[in-house]
């Protein structure tokens, strides 16, 4: 049912009678489901959110734990839109030996994305 209402949702806009009814409706589908109805808008913007909160973690440990972090690689950081790829270099980014190491990760990690 939840694709159905996200279709309607995003194709059309309904007479006010409509709305009314369904917005009764996913409301008893929320209360049915204990859970809101998500748009895919705020679905983006949370995804969004993560991958940013990320990118920001991967720098502030690598400022951390080397100092300064090249204006280059916090671009490069920053251009990534992949969550699982953000994922592995954040844990890199804790365990890594040397800024350099690192810098040599992301070339790899992101040569094929370009």
């Amino acid at each position: 049912m939840l694709g159905v209402v996200r279709f309607i949702d995003w194709i059309m806009v309904l007479p006010e009678e409509l709305v009314r009814s369904f917005k009764q409706e996913v409301r008893s589908y929320e209360e049915a489901q204990r859970m809101r109805y998500v748009t895919s808008v705020e679905r983006l913007a949370k995804e969004e959110e993560k991958l940013q909160n990320t990118r920001n973690h991967i720098i502030k440990i690598l400022q951390t734990r080397f100092g300064v972090v090249p204006e280059a690689s916090v671009t490069v950081v920053n251009e990534i839109g992949e969550l699982s790829l953000l994922e592995q270099l954040f844990t890199s980014a804790i365990t890594i030996g040397s800024l350099e190491e690192f810098q040599q990760l992301l070339n790899e990690s992101t040569s094929g994305a370009s």
